[in-house]
């Protein structure tokens, strides 16, 4: 482990760019980098995840040990814990030197499979100073890298425009863009409310579609996977995949697939994966596969078949999984990345993404 200490920015004036106002004392971010999957077993990862009010699946050690396990070959793997003086943050960043013209640094994660990206911290107060510190520490302790390329940051969690202003603190050329939207619904505490909310037009086509499939497949129920289904289970997810149109159905290569099937082995056991069907008499009309974590169900994968896709068995599965959370009492519904239709149709608002970019001094 390396140690390293950022000290952190004087405030900037209330109102200028980055800055969302209040003052801050000088101090000093104390920074232990980990190098290698070792880090995965870090004490205050998962302690620092159950401070994190913006948490997600995403940056948990177990999805980020199965994609570095899947999809590290050739790259570096540095864990950094920000300590003051016990750990406020933590950011898992992946070194490749082959990447770009003289290297990429980026956070853990691909964008085709990593919908977040971004580091954990005890609270919003710390963001400022581990960006500070993070960039600092990229500079100055950490070769092979011309280009910080940091992508998928929810804009409502502030990082990025922090990124940014360390960056510009520290006189280095950045580009910062608003380069994805997620979406995602708040879920109220009864699903007529949910109804209510989606406004007359959008309610009464919903419940038009309902009826439509409730008249082709009557009786068709919701199934999810156990552990002793989810090889099969995951199998028929995979093959559904494959069965669909266009681009989803190539989505699924070997590679992807064999992804999936070591994170649905790793997170049902805690359940924290649902792999659910929308079946009738044994014939499986549509798929999803969903993370509920702290609060929030993500839907990360879904397909159906063509069988009866006249009458939108997809659709109606994914309005059943919105009754199921409700009643499940969880809060939010996040459909994840992409601005599909549908996902507005059912009352989702756009949450946009961040990327930025920090060049390396003489690089640009």
């Amino acid at each position: 482990m390396l140690a390293f200490s950022a000290a952190r920015p004087a405030p900037r004036p209330k109102g200028t760019r980055g800055h969302p106002g209040g003052t801050r004392k000088e101090s000093i971010l104390d920074i232990r980098c980990t190098v290698g999957p070792d880090a995965f077993d870090l004490p205050e990862w998962p302690a620092l995840l159950a401070a994190d009010p913006t948490r997600h699946v995403f940056v948990t050690p177990e999805w980020s040990r199965v994609w570095w396990e899947e999809f590290g070959g050739g790259r570096q793997l540095r864990v950094l814990s920000f300590l003051d003086p016990e750990p406020v943050g933590l950011a898992a960043l992946v070194l490749d030197p082959g990447a770009g013209n003289g290297g990429t640094l980026s956070f853990l994660g691909g964008e085709d499979l990593t919908d977040y990206m971004g580091p954990i911290t005890a609270g919003h107060e710390h963001l400022r100073s581990v960006a500070e510190a993070l960039v600092t520490y990229a500079v100055g302790e950490i070769g092979g890298w011309s280009t910080l390329d940091a992508r998928c940051m929810p804009v409502p969690f502030g990082f990025a425009e922090w990124l940014v202003e360390a960056a510009d603190r520290l006189g280095l050329a950045f580009e910062v863009d608003e380069h994805e939207m997620t979406a995602v619904l708040g879920l109220p505490s009864t699903f007529d409310g949910y109804l209510e909310q989606l406004g007359k037009g959008r309610r009464h086509e919903l419940r038009r579609k309902l009826r439509r499939f409730e008249e082709a497949a009557p009786g068709a129920v919701v199934t999810t996977a156990t552990a002793g289904t989810l090889e099969a289970d995951l199998a028929s997810f995979v093959a559904m995949h494959r069965g669909s149109e266009g681009e989803k159905g190539k989505f699924m290569g070997p590679e992807r697939a064999g992804f999936f099937a070591r994170i649905a082995h790793t997170f049902q056991p805690q359940g924290m994966l649902s792999l659910d069907f929308l079946e009738l008499g044994g014939e499986r009309l549509a798929t999803t596969l969903s993370f509920p974590y702290s609060g929030s169900l993500s839907l990360y994968n879904s397909a159906f078949s063509p069988a009866l896709g006249a009458v939108s068995p997809g659709i109606v599965l994914v309005v059943r999984l919105i009754a199921r959370s409700i009643e499940q009492g969880l809060s939010r519904f996040d459909f994840l990345r992409g601005t599909e239709r549908y996902k507005f149709d059912l009352g989702a608002e756009r949450l946009p993404l961040h990327a930025v970019q920090i060049h390396r001094p003489g690089t640009t």
